[in-house]
């Protein structure tokens, strides 16, 4: 266990002793994001987003909580009942040439962001990076689709949003409940009363929370064409790069795999191939669908993924619809504020002989 894991999430007089000088920041973070809410809040400062639904999938804690397998489910869904959604994220780590920029399935997870190409890959949905949220967002407006969802992204409130789903590790939940630094909180437990639906990534969420629950695939080469499997029980080799790689180990264990060695990698860390091959002559190396994204080129042999698909209620996705389509009015009158300000433009840049 990190010695943040330890500030965070362990219980005793270690852990608060160690926590103790970090609260005087936490104070000050604290005052930081109240005071930038208020100022997005009295419209100080500007949030704004096109006229089609915006749907962000965030949450309050940092690291990993199963943000991502929930946003694939939900575009997957959305799909199915005939819309054309569209995926943003920030595209933490990439290096595009330019923003904002439109993810490809044959990229270079160097290039697009882990989340962002591993989301395009499972559901060819339009996907679009840029660190300016709003940004983004007019542009996958652009590119036609009729809903947006936000990988991440719940404390940009630069772009307006229309529905909000906070996403909770049902293991770590909130931890210590503190504020960076001294807790793993991006805002405090309030925030959770505000947004339109709580999901928690175990295997019981506690009343009025929904319950996702993540399943498994069987594994399968990282390289395609491979004809290589992995008995059940084996001893393996665990690469998690994500922000809770703890989750994962939990998860090859429930699979039956006994994990004997670790490669450890810090989250979205890329590791020399040769590194894993060397791993791999002695046990199969077992990793998480976001690290094999940025491995697929390389010959990886005795070399695996373990995928994961979020399974959640038909209640879940019945409620997010209904919200959905409650937000049309505020949909329109962004529709009809883009209007405006277009007539205005149009009106101000003709000839003064013309007006």
């Amino acid at each position: 266990m990190s010695v943040i894991d330890k500030i965070w999430y362990e219980k005793g007089a270690t852990s608060f002793l160690m926590r103790l000088p970090l609260i005087p920041f936490s104070c000050v973070f604290k005052f930081a994001t109240a005071a930038r809410r208020f100022l997005y809040g009295t419209e100080v400062l500007k949030s704004t987003a096109p006229d089609v639904p915006v749907v962000v999938i965030g949450g309050i804690t940092v690291g990993g909580s199963g943000k991502t397998p929930l946003c694939v489910a939900l575009v997957k869904e959305l799909m199915r009942l005939g819309y054309t959604p569209g995926v943003l994220s920030r595209g933490y780590k990439a290096k595009a040439s330019s923003y904002p920029y439109e993810v490809k399935a044959d990229d270079d997870a160097s290039v697009s962001g882990d989340e962002p190409l591993l989301i395009k890959r499972q559901t060819n949905a339009r996907v679009i990076i840029d660190p300016d949220r709003a940004r983004g967002a007019d542009a996958l407006a652009r590119l036609g689709v009729d809903i947006i969802i936000t990988d991440d992204g719940m404390q940009h409130y630069s772009l307006d949003r229309d529905v909000e789903i906070a996403v909770l590790d049902g293991n770590r939940m909130l931890g210590n409940g503190m504020l960076l630094p001294a807790g793993p909180l991006r805002e405090g437990k309030w925030r959770l009363n505000t947004v339109d639906a709580v999901v928690v990534n175990a295997a019981m969420a506690k009343s009025g929370y929904y319950t996702m629950v993540l399943r498994p695939r069987a594994p399968h080469p990282v390289n395609d064409g491979r004809n290589e499997g992995l008995a059940k029980n084996a001893e393996v080799c665990a690469l998690a790069g994500i922000g809770n790689p703890g989750r994962f180990y939990r998860t090859l264990e429930d699979c039956g795999y006994l994990v004997k060695d670790i490669l450890q990698a810090g989250d979205h860390e890329r590791l020399d191939p040769d590194v894993i091959r060397e791993k791999a002559k002695n046990l199969p190396v077992i990793m998480t669908a976001k690290d094999a994204i940025k491995y697929h080129r390389y010959d990886l042999p005795n070399v695996f993924v373990l995928e994961v698909e979020a399974d959640l209620s038909n209640r879940f996705y019945e409620n997010i619809m209904e919200k959905i389509k409650d937000s049309d009015n505020k949909v329109a009158l962004r529709r009809m504020d883009a209007m405006k300000r277009l007539n205005n433009n149009d009106f101000s840049n003709k000839p003064k002989d013309e007006v």
